[in-house]
């Protein structure tokens, strides 16, 4: 069927059923008209000696018979909603014409009048008053030969029923009208809906396709942290296949990605999704018996209907190959770093032995600026082997009991010539002893790392200040400056690996971006937390909290 045809065959029944609406409200008034007749000829059989009730009569039956035509072969005529009405009308002007006709039956043309008026509009208005100017006419002739009650009948009618019959249409009119904008404001909002519930189909089609095709495992879990549904991608992962939560974690081992530490069970990123938390990137490798292991990072936002939370979706990408590629490059920078250890050993000793002859100033400056820069790349390898291992999860603890407030003041101690070289005032605040259980070699690392992160940033005539203190069970320790700062976007990001901030890059201070990255290490080893707070302008404060003893 074309598409014309197949509008048609919809256009029909609709036209058809508009038209037999029209024919039953024009039956109405027939069988109105057909009441008057019974009644007048129970009242009055003698109207029907003359000619007026019978033309009546055969008026009405022509009205009739049009009307029911008008659902078969004339459905299609647009003129015979009018029809019957404007018939209507003649009738009651051809019964008014029959002197014994009482004259109140010239106010039933208020129906066709008012039918008029609402289907054929300001047409049909024209139409009623045209009909009621003629009934007026005729009542008025009348008025010469009539005496008593009749003369007063005809009088009054022939003013009364042209007004009346064109209040009745203008009224009809202009009901009709209201309605009409109402039924389209309707069919407005009815095409605006369906429009919307078009969009909506397609935004779906769209969200599905999108959500069935992602190369990102997506996982879409309700109110209850049940999961409602996920991609091929994610059902599909040997490790995260599964309908359930309670499926997804069975036997799943979830380590830090960097740590390789166990992660507690309230960390675990599916669980904070199914709580309605909001996170970025949370990266760790999973571990399950049978299968190697793989890394993945999730991120999560809540689904939130008028402030209600209505569940949450959580993406999930597998990044195990981009890891297992890190650790071949931090393989082949241990490798390195251990070819290169035994030769600046043997530089550093040389250098030594060298100092110790007499020379001119001018070599021994040269060989002070040798010694320097092995030094500092000596550091730097050792920085180099620390994080391999790390990354390989082989960070060796040696723990043994230890003062906090001794480790700060040795590290003061060795660091205080540097900083005076820099203008900068090193000083420590002497505060409680503050024992724990930890690796004294690490903490001191942690130690002196910070501080000398802050002598390095900081101008001449600023100052680094080292504070050790107590808080609940954690042992605290403070590392502040007042060096130029940085942006609190970059603040969140100093601890990772091989990061350096805009005002670190711009100050010409050599730098790797490891120290910071090796302190939260070591510290998350001990089980401890550290943070860094810094505002442009007004320096930085290094925090580290530790499990006293």
């Amino acid at each position: 069927m074309s598409v014309i045809e197949s509008s048609a065959a919809h256009e029909r029944p609709r036209r058809i059923a508009a038209l037999t609406e029209t024919v039953r409200g024009q039956l109405l008034s027939v069988g109105v008209l057909a009441l008057v007749v019974i009644v007048l000829t129970a009242v009055a059989p003698g109207v029907w000696d003359g000619p007026w009730l019978w033309g009546s009569a055969a008026v009405v039956a022509a009205a009739t018979g049009l009307a029911l035509l008008g659902q078969g072969p004339l459905y299609n005529a647009t003129w015979l909603p009018v029809l019957v009405p404007a018939l209507d009308l003649l009738v009651i002007m051809l019964l008014l014409g029959e002197p014994s006709v009482p004259r109140i039956a010239a106010m039933l043309a208020v129906v066709p009048a008012f039918w008029l008026g609402f289907v054929g509009r300001r047409p049909g208005v024209v139409m009623a008053a045209v009909g009621g100017i003629a009934m007026g006419v005729a009542l008025s002739l009348q008025i010469a030969g009539s005496t008593g009650t009749t003369l007063t009948a005809n009088a009054v009618g022939a003013v009364l029923v042209p007004l009346t019959l064109v209040a009745a249409a203008f009224f009809a009119d202009s009901y009709t009208g209201r309605l009409e904008d109402q039924q389209l404001a309707i069919l407005e909002r009815e095409r605006d809906k369906t429009a919307m519930q078009r969009q909506l189909v397609a935004d779906g089609v769209l969200l599905d396709a999108i959500f069935e095709t992602a190369r990102v495992g997506l996982m879409l879990l309700d109110a209850d942290g049940e999961i409602v549904r996920a991609n091929p991608t994610l059902s599909q992962h040997p490790a995260l296949a599964g309908t359930s939560l309670d499926r997804v974690l069975d036997g799943a081992r979830f380590l830090d990605l960097e740590t390789r530490q166990p992660i507690s069970r309230l960390e675990m990123p599916f669980l904070r999704a199914a709580r309605g938390e909001s996170f970025d990137n949370s990266r760790f490798w999973i571990a399950r018996p049978g299968h190697d292991m793989f890394a993945v990072t999730v991120s999560s936002r809540p689904l939130m209907v008028d402030g209600e939370f209505r569940g949450s979706i959580a993406s999930v990408d597998d990044v195990t190959t981009y890891m297992r590629m890190l650790e071949d490059r931090d393989d082949f920078v241990a490798l390195i770093s251990h070819e290169l250890r035994t030769p600046l050993t043997s530089i550093a000793g040389y250098i030594e032995l060298a100092m110790d002859e007499d020379m001119s100033p001018e070599l021994r400056s040269w060989l002070k600026i040798v010694e320097r820069n092995s030094a500092r790349l000596r550091t730097l390898v050792e920085d180099l082997l620390i994080v391999g291992e790390m990354s390989r999860g082989e960070l060796h603890l040696e723990p043994t009991a230890v003062d906090l407030r001794e480790v700060a003041r040795e590290a003061v101690a060795t660091l205080v010539h540097r900083a005076h070289r820099r203008g900068v005032e090193l000083r420590l605040v002497d505060g409680p002893s503050v024992p724990l259980v930890a690796d004294p070699r690490r903490v001191s690392q942690v130690v002196e790392n910070l501080i000398s992160n802050g002598i390095k940033y900081t101008s001449d005539d600023g100052f680094v200040e080292v504070r050790v203190d107590v808080e609940g069970t954690d042992a605290l320790l403070r590392v502040s400056d007042d060096g130029p700062g940085v942006e609190p976007q970059e603040a969140s990001k100093v601890f990772e690996r091989f990061y350096r901030s805009q005002a670190a890059r711009a100050s010409g201070v050599q730098g790797a971006g490891l120290g910071l990255w090796i302190c939260r290490m070591i510290v998350q080893a001990h089980g401890g937390a550290i943070a860094f707070d810094s505002e442009v302008g007004a320096g930085s404060v290094a925090t580290v909290r530790l499990p006293a003893a």
